[in-house]
């Protein structure tokens, strides 16, 4: 029986992997990819039914979310971004991306606390949350801080949890500890995944 150590390798390998095959996506591939995953996000009615988004900022290959982040707040739709502090992520409402951002600890563009107001988990309905790697399990792979788990552990099972990634981010099986959190949505290029079980 593979044990929580056994796994976390795991993980480390595949995560590395998958980093290879996002550095392979050329500017074209990327920017198409990354039009038709967010227009299925945004026609989704988990999106169109949500009041409140904690949405993750875009950083090197992951999906851009920046237009997903303007078309909330068009839609006066409350947008909820994280900043890192120490060991957690904190959160903030955003109203003005062009003001209220500065780099973080990691080089990611984080809301200035000094603009803005803190949210608070239970304000929340929809998360868009990153990753490297996803299965059809709906088990999810970060990038190994754990950030992202320890938010996901608080939240109240009522608030549907969405991925989005390329194909070549989905995996049939990946490695999961029994107390990996599961996510309920990923959204692809070619897929949208849907698991009813969870968060209902």
């Amino acid at each position: 029986m593979k044990t929580d150590k056994d796994i976390a390798a795991e993980k480390k390998r595949l995560r590395e992997t998958v980093k290879n095959l996002l550095n392979g996506l050329s500017a074209e591939d990327y920017n198409f990819k990354n039009k038709v995953i967010t227009d299925n996000l945004l026609k989704s009615d988990e999106y169109k039914d949500s009041n409140t988004i904690f949405i993750y900022y875009p950083f090197r290959k992951e999906i851009d979310t920046r237009k997903i982040i303007k078309d909330a707040l068009a839609k006066n739709k409350k947008v909820v971004l994280p900043k890192v502090s120490g060991s957690e992520i904190k959160l903030f409402f955003l109203t003005d991306a062009k003001k209220e951002l500065k780099p973080g600890v990691f080089g990611i563009l984080e809301p200035d606390s000094s603009f803005c107001l803190k949210a608070d988990l239970k304000n929340i309905d929809l998360v868009i949350i990153p990753g490297l790697c996803f299965d059809l399990n709906f088990n999810r792979i970060g990038y190994g801080g754990g950030f992202y788990d320890r938010i996901l552990e608080k939240l109240s099972t009522k608030v549907k949890i969405v991925a989005l990634a390329f194909d070549l981010q989905i995996f049939n099986n990946i490695p999961a500890c029994l107390h990996d959190k599961k996510i309920d949505m990923i959204i692809t290029e070619s897929n949208i995944y849907r698991d009813f079980t969870i968060g209902n």
